[in-house]
């Protein structure tokens, strides 16, 4: 079966002059895509975030903000990350890092949060979106790559694929979930690993397109603002593949408790101090199967 390629229109918005980051998640714009349809689409992905032992209030990070103190929300892509920020809250403020734990939530919850946050211009509390480390320095790596100098990735890391002679961006049947008709999709990856994998499959599927193909890097800061400013369908058929190790550590966690994960947000962080802790870069993936290319 031959990989579906698309035009050259979305590979122009991913890969503009300069890689766009904004702090957190920009206002929606009128003529933009609605919020609610933005949410619809970044709901697979999930996030980790720390909650008390009460698993009804979120554990916050105060910082100095002009002299004032604001209470910051962080959400994580990695768990392994979020687990890191744990282990340093529980060891310096042990009696508010009590029977405090990891809570899996869709990044359409959180997405929801920032906007919120930033339609109610609040000066003491803020959400802020943590990436992978080890993804970062993926993107780097592509950047530097392809003759930009620079040592420093805006926002969080995504990762797709172009081929052919227009190097235009790879496309995938997806399957409704609902029974519907199979749509097509372009992949966005928030693992390099699992990019490799797909691009292994394109390889293997379509040597000829293969024989082209390369990983590109955009930013998620930079798709949702422009999602946020561009009605564009072809914006609407971008899918956001969360990352396998992301995705195990759910499994894991199901397991262990036998229930679901929490999928809603907990309600609005309380001001609670705690150090603020540093991301570090967590340990590589196994690439599991991504998509494959129809």
């Amino acid at each position: 079966m031959n990989s579906l390629i698309r035009g050259g229109l979305i590979v122009s918005l991913l890969c503009g002059a300069g890689i766009g980051f904004t702090p957190t998640l920009a206002p929606a714009i009128a003529q933009g895509i609605p919020a609610k349809d933005i949410a619809e689409q970044l709901k697979q992905v999930p996030v980790f975030t720390l909650i008390d032992s009460t698993g009804k209030q979120s554990l916050t990070i105060t910082i100095k903000d002009g002299g004032k103190d604001k209470e910051i929300s962080f959400f994580f892509f990695s768990p392994q990350d979020a687990q890191t920020a744990l282990q340093r809250v529980q060891a310096q403020n042990p009696a508010i890092a009590k029977g405090a734990q990891i809570r899996a939530i869709g990044l359409d919850k959180a997405y929801e949060l920032a906007k919120s946050v930033q339609q109610s211009k609040d000066q003491k509390f803020d959400v802020s979106f943590q990436p992978e480390g080890a993804q970062v320095d993926a993107a780097l790596k592509i950047l530097q790559a392809n003759g930009q100098k620079t040592d420093k990735f805006p926002g969080i890391p995504l990762f797709f694929i172009t081929g052919g002679p227009q190097q235009a961006q790879l496309t995938v049947q997806v399957s409704d979930p609902k029974g519907g008709k199979s749509e097509e999709m372009a992949p966005m990856f928030f693992s390099r690993q699992d990019a490799d994998a797909f691009l292994a499959e394109v390889k293997k599927q379509d040597p000829k397109i293969g024989e082209s193909a390369k990983i590109q890097v955009s930013s998620l800061d930079r798709l949702v603002a422009i999602m946020e400013q561009k009605n564009d369908p072809q914006l609407r058929q971008l899918y956001f593949v969360p990352s396998s190790s992301a995705l195990r550590f759910i499994q894991q966690q199901q397991g262990n408790t036998g229930n679901r994960p929490q999928t809603q947000p907990a309600p609005r962080p309380q001001a609670s101090p705690a150090p603020q802790p540093q991301t570090s870069p967590a340990p590589r993936p196994q690439a599991s199967p991504a998509p494959k290319p129809q």
